[in-house]
């Protein structure tokens, strides 16, 4: 329940963002407890005509973040770019999503 109720509010406050950013949020995995959850945010930035890709790790318990921001923004060429990044993204986050016993 808690995982649901993060993912609504971080939605909520996509909706507040600029209108040349398009972007989704959606939750990768979580620990065994539930205590941790990877959310990884991805969209498109029409002011640097760039796809990106963040996923950070919350700790719904403190309802903070932990860990290290996973960042990555790659020029929008084609479509399947976009997806190429979210890859990307998730391969460097690895170690981080370990840490934390995150299965994705």
């Amino acid at each position: 329940m808690k995982v649901k109720s993060l993912c609504l509010s971080l939605y909520l406050f996509s909706a507040l963002a600029y209108g040349s950013q398009h972007q989704m949020i959606d939750t990768l995995g979580s620990s065994s407890k539930g205590q941790f959850v990877a959310v990884e945010e991805y969209g498109y930035n029409s002011g640097s005509h760039s796809y990106y890709v963040t996923i950070k790790i919350v700790n719904v318990w403190t309802k903070n973040y932990v860990g290290e921001t996973i960042e990555v923004e790659l020029p929008a060429h084609r479509p399947h770019v976009l997806q190429e990044a979210r890859d990307q993204a998730k391969n460097l986050a690895h170690d981080e999503l370990s840490k934390f016993r995150i299965n994705i």
